[in-house]
């Protein structure tokens, strides 16, 4: 997901974020339920209530979701796992975690959190519909049979051994425990994952060829389950290889550092353009004060870059800033590193360095090279 969420609250204490296309979603269920499930359902109803009932519907959905998420959140962070926010995106809700867990017992109580949340919804909106009076309205009646039906998909959906959904962090604990390997584990549990998300791509294909448009949501939840598999595979992979070595062994050193005061105007031409880097700390005097990087000047109006400084435009995560002897793998797991794609490391004598996702991937290729980390690997 590359698109960068919006901050919109917090729940529990931990942040909730909003993707962009998440509207889209919203907006889509919503014309659907209003067009064609409401009138259906309650003879009669009118377009507004249709429409209106249809986002309630939608905005429930996504709070059952956020709630699922938020149980996978709570449990890890009892387990002493960092969460870094929960997302709302298009195929639903993510919990971002920082950090792998500590045992198989600790991934299989995170792995059954979010389900057993979502059945508890589920039999909620049931014992709802099965309270509801004889005389109650078809809307309303419609409203709650529709929440206990998608709870119900999203449970079993979610069940599936199709790693990394909850199934398949499920299957990964079970094979963990069983064989005390976490890697292996992941290697297995990711395996299973990629042939069930080439399964629901093909199944979508042929159902879209078919006539049935709700192919074309199935093919795309399947490639991001080939996507998301491979990258959990491919992170435990990077996380192994650089456990225990230090930052000071991959950084660049000394680091082109930038004054605080310059514009971003001037930045641009003297620094990004004549030395050709891609971000530069941001130093007030001998204070650090955050990064500079492209991502950050482009969004920065072009008539607004002469009157205004990097220092007040800068990154100033203070996750960004490391010691010496930072744990590379640890730093890769760090969201904001994950974002920017580097971090500025301070020696003890007060000199900056920088180590990024391109150090990383360079040493990375050496290690493969010698043979001391295995390669990627490639579908066929």
């Amino acid at each position: 997901m590359a698109l960068r969420s919006v901050r919109v609250g917090r729940l529990a204490g931990i942040p909730i974020g909003i993707q962009p296309l998440w509207l889209a979603i919203v907006a889509l269920i919503t014309w659907s339920l209003g067009a064609v499930y409401y009138p259906d359902q309650a003879p009669g109803i009118g377009p507004v209530a249709a429409y209106g009932l249809g986002l309630l519907s939608a905005l429930l959905l996504f709070a059952s979701i956020l709630l699922h998420e938020l149980g996978h959140a709570v449990v890890a962070r009892r387990h002493g796992v960092e969460i870094e926010e929960i997302d709302l995106w298009l195929l639903g809700g993510v919990a971002r975690m920082k950090g792998y867990p500590k045992a198989a017992g600790d991934e299989l109580r995170f792995a059954l959190a979010g389900p057993a949340v979502t059945l508890a919804i589920a039999t909620a909106f049931g014992l709802v519909g099965l309270a509801l009076p004889a005389s109650a309205p078809a809307a309303i009646r419609a409203l709650v049979s529709y929440q206990l039906l998608i709870n119900g998909v999203i449970l079993a959906f979610n069940l599936l051994p199709a790693f990394p959904l909850d199934g398949g962090r499920v299957a990964r604990a079970l094979i963990w425990r069983r064989t005390g390997d976490l890697a292996r584990a992941t290697t297995t549990a990711a395996s299973i994952g990629t042939g069930f998300g080439y399964g629901m791509v093909g199944l979508g294909a042929f159902a879209a060829i078919a006539g049935a448009l709700g192919g074309i949501w199935l093919a795309l939840v399947g490639l991001f389950v080939i996507a998301a598999a491979r990258a959990e595979a491919d992170g435990l992979r990077v996380r192994t290889a650089f456990s225990g070595r230090e930052a000071r062994n991959l950084m660049t050193f000394p680091a082109v550092s930038v004054p605080a005061g310059a514009s971003v105007a001037d930045v641009v031409r003297d620094y990004f353009v004549a030395r050709r880097y891609a971000a530069f700390p941001v130093l007030d005097g001998e204070r650090l004060v955050g990064l500079i990087d492209r991502a950050t000047v482009e969004r920065v109006r072009a008539e607004r870059r002469p009157v205004t400084t990097v220092g007040d435009v800068c990154i100033t995560d203070p996750s960004l800033v490391v010691e010496e002897s930072q744990d590379v793998a640890e730093l890769l797991e760090r969201p904001a590193f994950q974002r920017v794609g580097r971090a500025m490391v301070t020696t003890a004598d007060g000199r900056i360095g920088i180590v990024s996702i391109t150090d990383v991937n360079r040493v990375l290729r050496a290690l493969e090279l010698a043979g001391e980390v295995p390669r990627r690997a490639h579908a066929a």
